[in-house]
């Protein structure tokens, strides 16, 4: 994904005032962005857009800026589902048009002219587009620590955002890993003019956003099943055909055993496209299926899909750098908010990429129509639909392991969610779904960071159409199974793999030097970052972990994360190492004292025949209990 910064001021401003910010965001982003990057930089006194983007397009056909002589078009990522060319969705925006209805987010649009300018953010708030205001300016950048360096010239952190992190593994909301700055609203418009005198007036409204997309699915809830699938279906073709028309060439599919990558594959066989697929084979059983999905379709239809197995996380790969190394790169490439289950991947590069990649597909989002975070229908005693949501998406760390000041105010945050869904008509397992779109989807998604990763099943049509299907469907998991036996038939007999298929042969976090660098993090690191989790834990798992256990890898990956970024965000809290926690840690157990016998202080019953019978009896009950 580019970088974009613009800001706006409510007067002029001196020119060495605006050259410095500039400066500061420069110096930050120097170590990130490659020397090849283009630079584009236009602006006055009261305003400026920076973009910066790889010089190589990677055969996209919509550029990240365009423009005639009237209206310039930032974009954020590409518009799947738009039909437009930049400029004149640009035109459409600033005369106040809804051009984000039908986008796959993420995607933001900015259009400007002489005097006016808009910020759209895509209705489910996925775009990273940040906002801050600081001394009369108010500025929006997609990385909220290159914000922090133009607004303030510093980064300090949001507690509340890494309570939520440490919680869910993401930052909820729109909350941000750094303090004074948020993430754009699901829908958000930003609307400024310039005054005749100089400076802008900004006004921020909410559009067609999330709860709009929600309510039509809803209205759809009485129609006739077929119906239901036709919309669902209808959505992910005009999907995956929106992506084919602002790229050439083919697309990239990871195809599991599961479910939901299957109706992807499904719906580009069903189009006569021939994906570049790849299927991780962490799991045996996932590429099992997926060469059996690829033989039958050549068997069948004589069509020959393009296919390769590669581990993700093999431990030679992923243990050839440091964990605390491949913390700081994972931290520093994306501002600390990828999950922290990345840990356990092969280290991430030190910069931004040179080129564009190859746009892919991913099939994340379909559990919303599965039921995939709903309760056991067995469930005795049945939770209600607030409780399952909270323990699935609070589920980052044990929550004994959380400080309960932290605890609470992520419980208060996530219970507001789920009240607002109930104000808008959302009943039973449907909140939970609710829950999980503008949470983990809006927040956790890695497609948000990286330009052409499209999430089909986020189409809007599609998004509406899960909210019409019953939870009694969705259990069922009536809409795939249907859906792939009309795109495919070949394919609706293979089983699917589960999550609890077979072992897994990728790295875990306290594998190679983990379980040092865990400890020297405990030893080292402790702002308050680190306190929101509570370290006896955390030592108690690495200890675990030392002697050949299996501890909660939750745990120990979280702690990691808050270690790292209190390392870069609160360094006036980092000791010198002292080696004393790996100590304790790899100190072989204590021999157990024997406990003294419940009879041991008895004995002298059995001097008499009497207490010696007594004695036998009495042991022989204690011992078959």
């Amino acid at each position: 994904m580019q970088l974009m910064l613009a800001w706006a001021a409510t007067s002029a401003l001196p020119e060495s005032r605006g050259d410095a910010a500039v400066a500061r965001f420069d110096s930050a982003a120097a170590g990130l962005v490659p020397e090849s990057w283009h630079r584009r930089h236009i602006g006055g006194t009261d305003w400026g857009v920076l973009v910066l983007h790889p010089a190589d397009p990677g055969g996209y056909r919509w550029p990240p800026v365009a423009g005639d002589d009237d209206v310039t078009a930032v974009s954020v990522g590409i518009p799947v589902g738009v039909d437009d060319d930049p400029v004149t969705l640009a035109r459409h925006l600033l005369t106040g048009a809804d051009v984000h209805r039908d986008v796959v987010p993420p995607f933001a649009l900015l259009a400007l002219d002489h005097d006016r300018l808009t910020l759209q953010q895509d209705w489910l708030g996925m775009a990273r587009v940040f906002t801050g205001t600081a001394d009369g300016v108010t500025a929006w950048c997609t990385r909220p620590g290159l914000l922090a360096a133009f607004l303030h010239g510093e980064a300090r952190p949001d507690p509340a955002g890494w309570s939520s992190y440490l919680l869910t593994g993401h930052f909820g909301g729109d909350l941000s890993p750094l303090a004074d700055i948020r993430l754009l609203r699901p829908g958000e418009r930003i609307t400024g003019r310039r005054r005749a005198d100089g400076g802008w007036q900004l006004t921020s409204e909410i559009r067609y956003a999330t709860d709009d997309v929600v309510r039509s699915g809803l209205a759809d809830r009485d129609r006739p099943l077929g119906e239901r699938l036709d919309r669902a279906a209808d959505a992910l073709t005009r999907a995956v055909a929106g992506l084919h028309r602002l790229h050439d060439g083919e697309v990239m599919l990871g195809l599991s055993g599961g479910k939901d990558s299957r109706l992807i594959a499904a719906t580009l066989v069903a189009a006569s496209r021939t994906p570049n697929l790849a299927t991780n084979d962490d799991t045996a059983a996932e590429g099992d299926v997926a060469r059996e999905l690829v033989r039958l379709v050549r068997d069948r239809r004589g069509l020959e899909l393009p296919h390769r197995l590669v581990p993700a996380a093999p431990p030679a790969t992923v243990l050839g750098v440091g964990l605390r190394d491949r913390a700081r790169r994972l931290a520093a490439l994306h501002d600390h908010q990828f999950p922290s289950n990345y840990l356990a991947r092969p280290a991430v590069r030190t910069r931004l990429p040179e080129v564009v990649r190859a746009p892919s597909l991913t099939g994340a989002a379909g559990e919303l129509v599965v039921g995939y975070w709903y309760p056991r229908a067995d469930a005795d005693p049945a939770p209600t639909p607030e409780q399952a949501g909270l323990t699935k998406l609070l589920a980052g760390v044990p929550n004994a392991a959380v400080a309960p000041e932290a605890l609470a105010t992520e419980r208060d945050r996530v219970t507001a969610l789920l009240a607002h869904a109930r104000d808008i008509g959302l009943r039973d397992e449907h909140l939970i779904d609710y829950l999980y779109l503008v949470e983990r989807m809006r927040r956790w998604c890695t497609s948000a960071y990286t330009t052409g990763m499209v999430t089909p099943f986020l189409a809007p049509g599609f998004v509406a159409a899960s909210f019409a299907f019953t939870t009694a469907e969705k259990r069922a998991r009536l809409p795939h199974t249907a859906l792939i036996a009309r795109l495919v038939p070949e394919w609706a007999d293979v089983p699917f793999v589960s999550a609890a298929t077979g072992p897994s042969r990728a790295t875990r976090i306290w594998e190679g030097d983990g379980v040092a660098a865990v400890a020297d993090l405990l030893d080292t690191v402790h702002g308050p970052l680190t306190e929101l989790i509570r370290r006896p834990v955390v030592e108690r798992d690495l200890r675990t972990a030392a002697r050949g256990g299996r501890p909660d890898p939750r745990v120990l990956a979280q702690f990691t994360a808050l270690a790292v970024a209190s390392e870069r965000l609160e360094p006036a809290f980092t000791r010198p190492p002292t080696g004393a926690t790996y100590a304790r840690v790899i100190a072989p157990p204590r021999p157990r004292t024997p406990a003294k016998s419940r009879l041991g202080g008895l004995r002298w019953v059995r001097r008499t025949r009497l207490g010696d019978r007594l004695w036998v009896i009495v042991r022989r009950q204690v011992r078959g209990r």
